[in-house]
């Protein structure tokens, strides 16, 4: 008792001492400058237990007595999206570009017509328990202290001390990255500050960034491995899936990481020179993390799994690192963001529709790309793609991410995206004519994450999961850099896989051919694949797209394109054509409303910080306002 004492007190004096500087949400308490005065640190780090809870608060410490900003949390869990969706204005990344838009409007279109108001600023990084930016600091600080203290730890056993200082590791650079994703570069905080310490540092060099990141998770490797905690669970048989700390990374979850940001790091927003020493340093580093992955028994789910990686199970073996959400009920605030109205019934619902300009990016099953006007003439005049009967004979992910119109529901029929040719819209419609923000505006509507919940309401809850990395991401990643190193043919040093080879193992998983060969020519040609595979498989997860488009730069040019939905009209007796409309819809490409669509201003790249924080930043260079 005497212990778990100090480990709250800790725990509460921690947060005290920011607040008592009056700035309880300021950039001077991130960077850790207030010391834990007045604490006996040697009662609270010499007991393992006391030791372990501290450092584990960073996985789920919940905000219960701080104020609005979330000031005495230390979570990781904003950066996990059906937790940072987790707010009034229903919000999604996916739904600040161009392969979403929200039945609701609110915050999510002033950001997306590039207009970065304060409010945004805010919500984005600094609001309530989905604090991105303080509870990231607040967590480094609890892993740098957790660092600092390890031998004074008297009761601790050596496998624990390599296994905790690998999650210390691992959760100080993910912190790091994250933040990066979002803000740009950033100072790296590898120790706790004191009060002699300088706490106004300047930005590092994005590249010095990313190896800094990079290189703390593969210090996080090399701990897992001393611990024998290259996987947690066994690969099969008995408590496979099943460890109790089966949510916390391990040794292949560093090394993916640690590929991950050797990708970011080599991709054209960071490396604008197109280094090609970058892109064969994360090739190697991608193979190497998808070579330990498969040796330690992670696999590809099979098709009629696949949808586990997102809702019906706690974890897979496709996962590398995920967080389950346990059983949700369809009407909570985050998930009242991806459902709307029309399915839960929730009044404050929103829902995140895909655009027709997302969903031609799912091939034919041939293979043939549908993405632009260019490619659909080319796959009709093939017989391959029929434009009035466009849902059929596509890359089966697409039914399992997007209701359509007329595709099978669990407990509606067939899913009434349509209106009759008279104006009208059947009794049961999932496009109601009110009240006016309760359905979609393209057409369309997401279940990739929610699955017969965003069905059928008959389903009150689901287990959900978040796929934080899983092993799908290893083989696209290897795939776009080792053809950015080696060419579409070409491999890692020691890799028995090919860029073409990996990324074609992802397609195969779910029934698709091969790429065709017309695309494998050379890198040129095969990076819009790469990139379209990309889209479609990790679509609504990791805040891959929103991060993609921008690392990528093709976001500028992405995001001054027009909107696109789908108008679907059933027609008359009369008009009924078989041949030119085979189901009896016409189907027509309709621009979203003016106030629905994307531009794109300089800066967009990175999200501003609120001016407040600013303010008391001396040697910091600001995020570009737009």
């Amino acid at each position: 008792m005497r212990h778990t004492r100090y480990y709250n007190k800790l725990a509460a004096v921690t947060l005290a001492l920011f607040m008592a500087t009056g700035l309880t949400a300021c950039l001077e308490e991130y960077l850790d400058r207030a010391p834990e005065s007045g604490l006996n640190e040697k009662e609270v780090f010499s007991k393992f237990t006391n030791y372990k809870n501290f450092l584990y608060s960073i996985y789920r410490a919940p905000v219960t007595t701080g104020g609005s900003d979330g000031s005495d949390g230390r979570s990781i869990q904003p950066h996990f999206p059906l937790f940072f969706m987790r707010w009034d204005q229903k919000l999604t990344l996916e739904s600040l570009t161009d392969m979403c838009d929200m039945v609701r409007m609110q915050y999510a279109q002033q950001p997306k017509r590039g207009v970065a108001s304060e409010g945004f600023a805010g919500r984005m990084g600094y609001y309530k328990d989905r604090a991105k930016v303080p509870l990231s600091w607040r967590a480094i600080r609890v892993c740098n202290l957790c660092i600092e203290h390890v031998d004074e730890v008297q009761d601790i056993t050596e496998t624990d001390k390599n296994d905790l200082l690998g999650q210390a590791h691992f959760v100080r650079a993910f912190c790091h990255f994250e933040l990066f994703r979002f803000y740009g570069s950033l100072p790296y905080v590898d120790k706790a500050l004191g009060p002699d310490d300088e706490w106004d540092l300047p930005r590092l060099d994005t590249r010095e960034m990313l190896a800094r990141v990079a290189g703390d998770f593969d210090t996080a490797a090399a701990y897992f491995a001393a611990a024998g905690k290259t996987r947690r669970d066994p690969a099969s048989g008995a408590g496979h899936l099943a460890d109790p700390d089966q949510d916390k990374p391990n040794g292949v979850t560093a090394k993916a990481f640690k590929a991950r940001a050797l990708l970011y790091a080599a991709s054209p927003l960071n490396n604008p020179s197109g280094d090609v020493a970058s892109w064969e340093q994360a090739a190697v580093a991608n193979w190497e993390a998808l070579e330990l992955a498969l040796a330690n028994g992670y696999a590809l789910l099979s098709r009629a799994d696949y949808t586990k990686n997102f809702y019906g199970t706690n974890y897979t073996n496709e996962q590398l690192w995920a967080h389950s959400n346990g059983t949700m009920s369809y009407n909570t605030p985050s998930l009242e963001t991806l459902i709307p109205r029309i399915f839960s019934g929730a009044a404050n619902a929103s829902g995140q529709c895909p655009t027709e300009n997302f969903v031609t990016r799912f091939e034919t099953e041939d293979g043939y790309p549908l993405y632009t006007d260019a490619e659909r003439a080319e796959a009709v005049t093939a017989g391959k793609y029929n434009e009035q009967n466009p849902y059929t004979r596509r890359d089966p992910r697409l039914a399992l991410a997007v209701i359509y119109n007329q595709k099978p529901l669990d407990g509606y029929g067939n899913a009434s995206l349509y209106i009759e040719e008279n104006g009208t819209r059947p009794a049961n419609s999932l496009m109601p004519t009110s009240p006016a923000d309760r359905y979609t505006r393209t057409g369309y509507y997401e279940c990739k994450r929610t699955g017969t919940m965003a069905q059928n309401s008959s389903v009150k809850s689901l287990v959900l999961t978040d796929p934080i990395i899983r092993l799908a991401e290893l083989y696209l990643n290897y795939a776009e850099a080792a053809n950015e190193a080696y060419g579409p043919n070409g491999a890692a040093p020691g890799a028995n896989l090919t860029a073409l080879q990996a990324l074609n193992a992802i397609r195969a998983r779910v029934g698709m051919p091969n790429v065709l060969a017309r695309y494998t020519s050379d890198k040129n040609q095969l990076r819009p694949r790469i990139k379209n595979e990309r889209i479609v498989e990790l679509c609504f997860e990791g805040f891959h797209y929103y991060c993609d488009i921008r690392r990528w730069g093709d976001a500028p040019t992405i995001m001054a394109g027009t909107l696109y939905g789908i108008q679907a009209v059933k027609l008359s007796t009369a008009s009924q054509d078989p041949v030119l409309y085979p189901t009896g819809f016409r189907y027509t490409r309709v621009p979203l409303d003016a106030d629905r669509q994307t531009a794109w201003v300089d800066g967009m790249e990175y999200i501003p910080f609120i001016k407040s924080e600013l303010v008391k930043m001396k040697n910091y260079v600001p995020n570009k306002a737009w």
